[in-house]
C-alpha cells in the first residue's frame, strides 16, 4: 500500500520533475470525447504528451531524488 501524500506534497512532486527537466505535468480535467462530460481531474505530462496515474506521478519523483522537507 502507498503512503498517502497532501496536495502540498504532490505539488512539490510535480515542481521537482519540472526542475530536474524529468517531466511538465499538470493537473488537468479529463472530458468524455463523446458527452463532453467532465470526468476525473488527472496529471498530464507534456513531455511525454500523456495522461499518468498519481501513483506513477510519485514514484517518478521519489525514484528521481524527491525529498520532503518535514522528512530530514
Amino acid at each position: 500500500m502507498m503512503k498517502e501524500y497532501t496536495d502540498k506534497q504532490i505539488n512539490s512532486m510535480i515542481l521537482h520533475l519540472r526542475l530536474k527537466e524529468i517531466a511538465e505535468i499538470y493537473y488537468l480535467e479529463q472530458k468524455d470525447p463523446y458527452t463532453h462530460r467532465k470526468l476525473d481531474r488527472g496529471f498530464y505530462d507534456y513531455k511525454t504528451n500523456s495522461w499518468i496515474s498519481r501513483e506513477m506521478l510519485i514514484s517518478s519523483a521519489i525514484e528521481t531524488g524527491w525529498k520532503d522537507k518535514k522528512e530530514k
